[in-house]
């Protein structure tokens, strides 16, 4: 992946997502090179380097400095649009360097990852309580992992992060997200969650941002067409869309009613267009 260093003008910019009230994305592009990845959508982004050109913001901790000056955020959302926690991050130190300020500066922080690094920084995120993880596990396979996700960490990587996580008494939310019909299986995902995990959300995949036609190709390639008439057939119409996602409702809600100790969340994006405030993060299932 080639590395070219970013001088930002701007590093807290204010979003639309009900998760915060500003976003910091510390890194363009991203390593792990998820097929799905709703970012390949952004107007903002060089769509066409997103997975093969990685760039480093390194002045944003220096910015980030300047602009909380003016600036009173409430809480912070990280990895909106590139994996805060990709393995150069290792090497740059982007990332570490603007939760130390934001630590610093008493402000909270959602961090959006599925990265088996961030286990490296528990301890600093772990300085303000009121801080919060969303931890992405939405494919129980790791065949499924390789070829649609295929330098993200694997299964076993990802149970030992999350028990990482919930060993600090850091604020954890299992993100299984986006679930990909017949890709993603919930009964699979839950039954290997760690214990500890005290709440889980199911977002469903939107096939306008999700590079629906590629993803196909992809499975088909892979398993079989089967599998990929299956998922076509979720999408083919508004109609068909929404009696998946009943059905999905209805399944989540009996794992809800039987384990009073997780708060389950369910997240159905509209399907003609994604980004809308109805994507409520913060209403329970029950």
């Amino acid at each position: 992946m080639r590395i070219r260093s970013i001088n930002t003008q701007r590093v807290l910019v204010p979003t639309q997502i009900s998760l915060a009230d500003f976003v910091i994305n510390p890194y363009r592009g991203c390593e792990f090179g998820c097929l799905y990845c709703y970012s390949q959508e952004n107007k903002n982004l060089q769509n066409k380097t997103f997975f093969t050109c990685l760039g480093v913001k390194t002045n944003a901790p220096r910015i980030l400095e300047r602009e909380l000056k003016y600036v009173e955020p409430q809480r912070v959302l990280l990895g909106s649009t590139t994996e805060c926690f990709q393995y150069q991050e290792l090497k740059f130190h982007i990332t570490a360097k603007i939760l130390s300020i934001l630590n610093s500066n008493n402000i909270a922080y959602t961090i959006l990852t599925k990265s088996d690094l961030i286990g490296e920084y528990l301890s600093l995120i772990a300085q303000n309580r009121h801080n919060k993880i969303y931890f992405t596990l939405n494919l129980a396979s790791d065949r499924i992992i390789q070829f649609l996700e295929p330098k993200a960490p694997l299964l076993g990587q990802r149970i030992k992060t999350i028990q990482a996580i919930a060993s600090y008494g850091i604020n954890l939310r299992v993100h299984i997200g986006p679930f990909i019909p017949s890709l993603s299986q919930l009964h699979e995902i839950l039954r290997i969650l760690p214990e500890g995990v005290k709440e889980i959300d199911v977002e469903l995949y939107h096939q306008k941002q999700g590079n629906f036609e590629v993803l196909l190709n992809c499975v088909e390639r892979n398993m079989d067409r089967e599998t990929v008439r299956k998922i076509r057939k979720v999408y083919e119409n508004e109609n068909t869309y929404r009696k998946f996602a009943k059905t999905l409702e209805g399944q989540i809600k009996k794992y809800a009613k039987t384990d009073s100790a997780v708060r389950f969340y369910y997240i159905v994006p509209d399907f003609n267009a994604f980004y809308a405030h109805t994507l409520n993060y913060a209403q329970p299932l029950l």
